[in-house]
């Protein structure tokens, strides 16, 4: 409630206002003089405010598949993480995982291609001539170039496989966030008759969708036996999929079958482009070194 009928000016925008909030920029009208001990009340405040709708959009995001999406296009945003938000928290989390320890097997075997190619410094790339015996003619300018710079990127990084691996480490978040509006570009292929459902809204069912499955692989980097972290994977994909068909069943209201179709079609799809995306990448950082 106001604490008087008179207008009063927002000290941050100037608008009038006889409310305890402006209405133009929503800030409070009646501020004091903070204490150290205000502030930290103040923090603590915000902190459990933020705390508490965060794992709430999280615990809709795991039980409820398709629900995060349906409360936003139903303008039920107060409740739940903004969902660019929650993509960019989580999928930072996962990334962060994976460069503190996920990517060590990667970093492992780049090591031994290391090891075991010491004494073919230039044979990694180029020379794939398996023994047979060279003509004895110059090499071209183009192969001189493409030798020469193998060479230096062996020299500086200790193989090409290495070299690659921590290249596309820093290049994978940048092409995930490039796959959402492929996803649903592939949805809006998809649902081409759903005249009711806009770009932007499959737009939201991917953010969440990615959010989702960035959430629980984040479990596939704990360090699990070998024998046992194939099945850990096998779970993560099959959960993964199961819920893709449930958010399509409930957000599109689409038939379990007519879902699960539409999620094998969207696998393929997703899978092909996203290799696309990955090959086109090692390209251009061979081609940017």
């Amino acid at each position: 409630m106001p604490h008087t009928n008179e207008h009063i000016v927002c000290p941050n925008c100037g608008f009038k206002t006889t409310h305890n909030y402006c209405a133009q920029c929503g800030q409070e009208t009646h501020l004091h003089n903070d204490t150290f001990w205000g502030l930290v009340v103040h923090f603590i405040g915000h902190y459990f405010h933020y705390d508490s709708k965060f794992w709430q959009t999280i615990k809709t995001l795991w039980v409820g598949p398709g629900k995060l999406t349906l409360a936003y296009r139903d303008k039920q945003r107060m409740r739940y993480i903004p969902p660019i938000s929650l993509y960019i928290f989580i999928s930072a989390v996962f990334f962060l995982s994976t460069y503190m320890g996920g990517s060590e097997g990667l970093i492992q075997l780049a090591h031994k291609e290391k090891t075991s190619n010491t004494s073919k410094v230039k044979g990694d790339f180029v020379d794939i001539s398996l023994n047979e015996p060279k003509l004895a003619e110059e090499p071209t300018p183009t192969v001189n170039y493409l030798e020469k710079k193998q060479q230096r990127i062996i020299e500086e990084h200790g193989s090409m496989g290495k070299f690659f691996i921590e290249k596309t480490n820093h290049n994978i978040p940048k092409i995930f966030f490039f796959m959402i509006p492929v996803m649903a570009a592939i949805l809006k292929l998809l649902y081409r008759k759903r005249k009711d459902v806009a770009f932007i809204d499959h737009t939201i069912f991917a953010i969440h969708y990615h959010s989702f499955w960035f959430s629980i692989f984040i479990i596939g980097l704990i360090h699990f036996p070998t024998d046992f972290k194939l099945w850990i994977y096998l779970a993560l994909f099959t959960t993964a999929s199961a819920y893709m068909v449930m958010a399509l069943h409930n957000v599109y209201k689409t038939s379990i079958a007519r879902a699960i179709l539409k999620t094998c079609t969207m696998v393929v799809l997703y899978t092909i482009i996203l290799a696309i995306a990955l090959i086109i990448d090692l390209f251009i950082i061979f081609a940017m070194a």
